[in-house]
């Protein structure tokens, strides 16, 4: 079948934004094992700076990115609520487990915001669950316990696996619980305004709260390959991935939306291995193959919702 071109430019899209959230987690371990900053420290810098960026880019994109909606007085709590699971825990939680896990173990983990976001639709919005949802569900989970208790250390570069693959499955839980209960607030706003209120919130609650462990971070210690990653995460794995699944999203099926969430923990393996950080055991291939087939299952069924989010 012959794709249109609005269709090859979101095949590129997603597939982009993917590969670059794939970098986020061998990225972000490179900057924790230099111990400048701690994962909290980082995730208050990753929420501030990319609250900065939504500002400056709403004055200086075109109105069709960026455009000035107003916001119903109604919905500012939920805005609030829907900041502190989709960037305050997602994100700060997401980062906190990336520095006692694996970057593979961390990116792995990511691929099942889909079955979450499943289990949860059942429970708060009545989604029926199809026979191969059920199972996609059994053989995720099964999957995810095994990258979790199935290893007694993770090399090097995990001092926690238990705890880092924990607190990343959380972070996948808080998002999925996001794109269940705000359904109304993304179908309402744009991309842009709902990610631009919503890092102010965060920055305003969560980068507020981390304000004294910010103090104690000595700036002129980090070195430039540091800077260099926390421009990546800021730019790139934070802004420029964000706005970039919305468009996907309009020209693409949910399925092939979901599908290049594979990407992630592909692209993160290259890079960790090639940085030195993380190796590719049996285990971990036995427990990716399960997410995968699971994620599969849950994604193909029919009725499933593309949930995405890092």
């Amino acid at each position: 079948m012959r794709l249109s071109k609005d269709e090859l430019k979101a095949h590129g899209a997603i597939l982009l934004a993917n590969m670059i959230w794939g970098g986020l987690s061998p990225v972000t371990k490179l900057i924790l094992q230099n111990g400048t900053l701690s994962g909290l420290q980082l995730s208050a810098i990753r929420i501030i700076g990319g609250t900065i960026v939504f500002l400056i880019m709403g004055v200086l994109l075109p109105k069709s990115v960026a455009p000035n909606e107003t916001i119903r007085k109604n919905d500012w709590i939920k805005l609030l609520a829907a900041s502190l699971l989709i960037i305050t825990f997602n994100q700060a939680l997401y980062i906190v487990g990336i520095s006692y896990t694996s970057p593979i173990d961390s990116s792995v983990m990511s691929t099942l915001t889909p079955l979450f976001t499943m289990i949860c639709a059942a429970i708060f919005i009545g989604m029926p669950i199809t026979w191969l949802k059920a199972l996609g569900v059994g053989l995720g989970l099964t999957g995810a316990l095994l990258m979790v208790f199935g290893q007694s250390a993770g090399g090097a570069a995990a001092s926690n696996p238990v705890l880092g693959d924990s607190l990343c499955l959380v972070a996948q839980l808080c998002a999925a619980l996001y794109y269940v209960l705000f359904r109304d607030l993304i179908s309402r706003y744009s991309a842009f305004t709902l990610m631009k209120w919503m890092f102010i919130m965060s920055s305003c609650t969560f980068g507020v709260a981390m304000l004294p462990e910010l103090l104690k971070v000595d700036f002129a210690l980090i070195p430039a390959k540091v800077w260099l990653s926390i421009i990546y995460i800021v730019l790139f794995a934070t802004f420029l991935a964000y706005l970039t699944i919305p468009y996907a999203q309009k020209h693409l099926k949910p399925t092939a939306v979901a599908m290049y969430n594979y990407f992630q923990p592909v692209t993160s393996a290259l890079l960790a291995s090639i940085m030195g950080l993380a190796t590719f055991g049996f285990i971990k291939i036995a427990a990716t193959l399960l997410i995968f087939v699971g994620v599969w299952f849950v994604t193909s069924s029919k009725g499933t919702k593309n949930t995405l989010r890092n």
